[in-house]
């Protein structure tokens, strides 16, 4: 039921605007409030960009939420599979967090979960799953990575520091993406790192972490996890 519910509400902004669902009453294995992150989750594929995943049910992540699984284009949970860091009462921050599935699928282990996006539509939809979840030590803010001065960054940490940072796929996106690695290295000693783009700019990225971070790990030399787009490099740098 829940397939044939995603199938009647899925669009983009290329095409329809989402339909959005009733939440006056539940339906079937979906709750009131269940539809309504549902909702929101369909609302972030109106970004006009690739990476809010206008053709698949929920997006860019998958969630697993009130034991119904929403399938988005890539599973965070896969993601994790391979990363050799123990996250267990770990502050972590995640830079370009889209709708917050990184941080959601480690939210039972982290001490503290930070995301940061542009994008209103996937922090709103973010913050609404946060709170449904009870996940209270976790936070979602807007900040523009080109726009804004990035020491702004510190000021969302509990502390000036996080054990590990995320920056995964962003940096083809942003101009200054030289600078958001500088930072990730002086706010954190650990960055788990996925190149993206043509494979010359995936190795330009690779090549200036170099510069800053003593050792450089392969974790995964694909990104099976997403059945789209496959040639993507996650690396653990510290």
């Amino acid at each position: 039921m829940i397939k044939k519910i995603l199938k009647r509400i899925k669009g983009n902004e290329y095409q329809v605007q989402v339909e959005r669902m009733s939440t006056t009453e539940p339906e079937g294995k979906l709750s009131i409030n269940l539809k309504k992150i549902i909702n929101l989750l369909n609302y972030t594929k109106r970004s006009s960009v690739s990476y809010s995943a206008g053709s698949f049910d929920v997006g860019y992540h998958s969630f697993t939420i009130d034991g119904v699984e929403l399938k988005g284009q890539r599973n965070p949970v896969e993601r994790f599979a391979n990363i050799p860091f123990d996250f267990t009462d770990k502050t972590v921050l995640d830079i370009g967090c889209n709708q917050g599935g990184m941080i959601n699928a480690i939210a039972n282990k982290i001490s503290s979960g930070i995301g940061i996006d542009y994008d209103s539509r996937m922090i709103n939809a973010a913050n609404r799953m946060k709170f449904h979840l009870g996940n209270h030590h976790t936070n979602f803010f807007v900040f523009d990575l080109e726009k804004e001065n990035l020491n702004y960054i510190k000021d969302f940490l509990p502390n000036n520091k996080v054990d590990a940072v995320f920056l995964l796929s962003v940096c083809m996106w942003v101009e200054n993406w030289k600078e958001v690695i500088k930072l990730s290295k002086e706010i954190s000693t650990h960055l788990i790192f996925e190149s993206n783009g043509k494979p010359e700019r995936q190795d330009e990225q690779v090549d200036f972490l170099k510069t800053i971070y003593s050792q450089i790990d392969l974790i995964n030399e694909k990104s099976e996890d997403d059945p789209s787009q496959k040639n993507r490099r996650l690396y653990l740098c510290k």
